[in-house]
């Protein structure tokens, strides 16, 4: 195999080129056994990728591997991390499936790739081989009907939900609409996840509160899409569901001049730590990279620690250290933004949000704790005394003395600047 990768270079993409044509038919496929993760999708956009750059006629295609993932380094302990994706991608069977059946050919069922090889040429590069099932190949590879999917807003995009629902939007975008389908056609689709496998989603209410919305709000805060759920009833029931998707009107996040490999580093940072991979990927998509990989620094820093107690999960720490409340200096909405008005509702949201946060503290805190943040807000009203004689009289029943003294909770209790989050924290709140 060190011939042959040698003797057929690997080809690079180029620096034009920051987009992966996606086949109607791969948009809404659905998996017939195994679930399908967010970041495997984002590897599978990646190669094929660098496959349509190489183009059609291929039988094989090859890229360095690390053009196509981010690791730590490549050892035995990686190798598992990396075989588990692409073995994902042979052993998983998919109905591969138009969203518009009129505009889709029905090629049945089959894996995402045929076969994946990983060989090491001179100089140690690792050099990534694959190849597609002969019927599925010039359709993925020289689409002509495809959704042209950005690989930097790909990237951004944390959950499995919001990439599919990305990847069909962009589809529709010169239409205004999507096509209409049952809710129920979606759940598989939009979860990467077979039907039958997820009891959560059974009822529309639950698969609309933590999938759609969640999924909508993050298309909405981090792609170039506004997106919105259309709902048509039967009746009391619900039957079936479209998006409305139109172009905003500036790209809120820029977008980088090449594709970036997906950036598996801090995962395999995780599995090194004792965090299993599924473990780290779940907590990797609920938070985001910045948070994560800020996290895993502390995880390795208590790892280290040989005069404390071993760390007995490391998992679970992880999740802690992720859970608790911090803050970053932020970026406030641009007055002049034409989504000002959903940036303002969301940022206020998500301060009410943090000082109900606050008061629950302030409720569970001993007695003696409780006194002193009140003498201390107390001390805070001398310098007005308008105030200062309301809460005396009224105390915090008063809303004006309310208010103030949550803002002081908050204060206290966050720190400075907790009102001002960053796109990142705003997003977390959006999709809860």
């Amino acid at each position: 195999m060190e011939d042959l990768a040698r003797d057929a270079p690997v080809a690079l993409p180029p620096a034009s080129t920051t987009a992966v044509k996606k086949a109607v038919d791969t948009l809404a496929i659905v998996p017939t056994r195994d679930r399908i993760s967010v970041l495997t999708r984002k590897v599978y956009n990646v190669m094929l990728h660098h496959a349509q750059v190489q183009g059609a006629e291929q039988t094989t295609y090859r890229a360095r591997l690390r053009d196509v993932i981010n690791l730590v380094d490549f050892n035995s302990n990686n190798t598992e991390i990396i075989k588990g994706y692409f073995r994902s991608m042979v052993t998983t069977r998919v109905e591969w499936q138009s969203p518009t059946k009129a505009e889709g050919t029905n090629w049945g069922v089959s894996g995402m790739i045929a076969h994946a090889e990983l060989n090491t040429v001179r100089g140690g590069e690792v050099i990534l081989e694959w190849s597609y099932s002969p019927k599925l190949q010039q359709a993925l590879l020289d689409p002509q009907r495809y959704a042209r999917i950005s690989l930097s807003v790909m990237s951004q995009l944390r959950t499995h939900a919001a990439l599919v629902l990305y990847e069909i939007c962009s589809r529709y975008l010169n239409v205004g609409l999507t096509v209409r389908n049952h809710w129920t056609w979606w759940r598989p689709v939009l979860t990467g996840a077979p039907e039958g496998t997820n009891d959560t989603y059974n009822e529309w209410k639950y698969f609309k509160r933590d999938c759609i919305a969640k999924a909508v709000a993050e298309v909405n805060l981090v792609t170039d899409l506004e997106v919105e759920a259309v709902e048509h009833r039967q009746g009391r029931a619900m039957g079936e569901l479209q998006f409305r998707v139109r172009a905003k009107v500036q790209q809120k996040l820029p977008l980088r001049a090449l594709p970036n490999p997906v950036d598996l580093r801090d995962i395999g940072r995780a599995i090194e730590l004792g965090v299993p991979q599924a473990k780290a990927e779940k907590l990797y998509e609920r938070h985001g990279s910045p948070a994560f990989k800020k996290s895993l620094e502390a995880l390795e820093a208590r790892v280290g620690r040989r005069d404390l107690e071993a760390v007995r999960a490391p998992d679970k720490f992880l999740a802690a250290i992720l859970s608790a409340p911090t803050e970053v200096a932020a970026q406030v909405p641009d007055p002049e933004s034409p989504a000002k008005s959903k940036r303002v509702a969301l940022l206020e949201s998500y301060r009410e949000h943090r000082r109900q946060e606050a008061e629950s503290l302030f409720n569970e805190k001993p007695a003696g704790e409780q006194r002193e943040l009140l003498a201390r807000f107390e001390a805070t009203l001398s310098t007005t005394p308008a105030v200062a004689k309301t809460y005396e009289r009224r105390g915090l029943a008063a809303p004006m003395t309310r208010g103030l003294f949550l803002k002081f909770l908050t204060d206290e209790l966050f720190g400075a600047g907790w009102e001002q989050p960053t796109d990142s924290r705003l997003l977390e709140h959006a999709i809860g």
